[in-house]
């Protein structure tokens, strides 16, 4: 298998969890293949994966430089996008599930899984802020 036919595989595999969190989030099928964790367990099983069989030299994470030069090969690359499939969507299952306690409209939460799934950071923050004004009481995860 290539790393590019890796990363449609696991693209698509990730896309397909975040459609059934966003589109049908009480449904069956969600609550037991995503909001349980499997889909981003096996999103990380593949993460270590490709670790194991691709990562050789070790890992320089102390420079721009040194990361900058992980990253030009293209399975940690992969690895690299994996690693935020995975923890993008863990991210959105919890937002789903606090959003479900508060009480926070799906239609208000969709923007911010799409920009948990688009951004990462940038959606947390913006569920932050809708969860702040729906009554949460601190930052939480």
């Amino acid at each position: 298998m290539t790393p590019e036919l890796t990363f449609k595989l696991a693209s698509n595999f990730a896309i397909i969890g975040w459609l059934l969190l966003a589109g049908l989030p009480n449904a069956k099928v969600t609550k037991l293949l995503v909001r349980n964790g499997i889909w981003p367990l096996i999103l990380s099983g593949l993460y270590l994966l490709i670790l194991v069989l691709h990562a050789r030299g070790g890992f320089d994470f102390g420079s721009l430089e040194g990361v900058t030069k992980l990253f030009s090969n293209p399975w940690v690359l992969l690895a690299g996008w994996v690693h935020y499939l995975a923890f993008d969507l863990f991210v959105g299952i919890w937002e789903t599930k606090e959003a479900e306690v508060l009480g926070i409209s799906r239609w208000i939460l969709i923007p911010c899984l799409f920009f948990t799934l688009m951004f990462g950071p940038i959606g947390y923050l913006l569920f932050q802020i809708v969860r702040w004004r729906k009554g949460g009481s601190h930052a939480s995860i």
